[in-house]
């Protein structure tokens, strides 16, 4: 809450302490507490850039790219942790199916419109303390409804807890389809071994060439070495798996180990393996989530959004 003081005959405005709006934001902002440092590039669509967690006198750099310099207008691909929203993963052919016909959009990867359109535009700092950030953006052609996201992120402990909101605008009156998800790059090796990866998973969607979703979900070797712990060689592993209720991941290194849990909204997990980093992303449904369920298949995470009903998504990463 901003107070105003009566000064003679001039009103100044307070903003209290624990606000810390600036005027000119740094191009760059940091986060951090006793556990972790912790940089995010609000200009390069909120990505993080880095996550560095103390650890017996170490530091250690979870993500790909994290000891970098950071361009703060551009994440290089394959590094940081960058935000999919308002969908995530792909929709093919970029036919978003909706209540009020079909919407194109661009495919960015063809034949698919891929991870959304909000992780190359820059974000608006709301609020920003020594642990916390609030960023929103909003929503913008090619897009076909009004709205906005909201971004949160705190560090609490040994905890990262990110938040996303996706907000219809008052004056949108119609539904919409809406997925979200994080896309982060972690580094295989924190200085020795390879990084195993147990995720509490059900069942993997069947994709055919090239990633598209036919609908089929299948117990599948993978699935059955991610309840067991794995760990993945390059390009072993790209697909898309429906969790356990409740159910999260987590990453071992021998320095170190990271949970990662979500919202109940959170649902599905993507791991892919590519050469120099593994990603882990939480998102809230699977792969062409919104053609799937307008076929009829269930279990694909769909969700809709309206004025009355955000799209609410959290993902804790935790370690130890």
């Amino acid at each position: 809450m901003v107070a105003e003081r009566a000064t003679g005959t001039q009103t100044r405005r307070i903003i209290p302490p624990r606000t810390r709006l600036r005027p000119h934001m740094p191009a760059n902002i940091t986060i951090s507490n006793e556990s972790a440092l912790i940089t995010i590039s609000p200009e390069a669509g909120a990505s993080l850039r880095s996550i560095k967690v103390n650890k017996n006198g170490n530091s250690y750099e979870l993500l790909s790219g994290g000891d970098n310099e950071h361009d703060p207008s551009e994440l290089p691909h394959g590094e940081g942790s960058f935000i999919m929203a308002p969908w995530v993963n792909r929709i093919r052919d970029g036919r978003l199916v909706t209540s009020d016909g079909i919407h194109e959009l661009p495919m960015n990867q063809p034949p698919h419109a891929i991870h959304g359109l909000e992780r190359d535009r820059e974000w608006t700092v709301k609020y920003v303390s020594e642990s916390s950030l609030e960023l929103e953006i909003a929503l913008a052609e090619p897009w076909p409804y009004a709205g906005k996201v909201e971004y949160s992120l705190s560090l609490e402990g040994s905890s990262l807890i990110q938040t996303m909101r996706l907000i219809a605008d008052e004056n949108e009156t119609r539904t919409f389809p809406g997925s979200l998800g994080w896309h982060p790059w972690f580094n295989t090796t924190l200085g020795s071994d390879l990084v195993k990866a147990t995720a509490d998973v059900s069942a993997q969607w069947e994709l055919e060439y090239p990633a598209t979703a036919t609908g089929k979900l299948e117990v599948t070797g993978i699935t059955e070495r991610l309840q067991q712990g794995t760990r993945f060689g390059v390009k072993e592993v790209d697909g898309c798996f429906l969790m356990n209720k409740g159910g999260g991941a987590v990453l071992s290194w021998p320095e170190l180990t990271m949970t990662m849990t979500g919202s109940e909204t959170i649902t599905h997990f993507m791991f892919y393996s590519p050469e120099h980093a593994l990603c882990v992303e939480p998102q809230t449904c699977t792969v062409d989530a919104a053609q799937l369920a307008d076929k009829g298949f269930a279990d694909t995470g769909h969700l809709l959004v309206d004025r009355e009903n955000p799209l609410i998504a959290t993902t804790t990463w935790s370690w130890e």
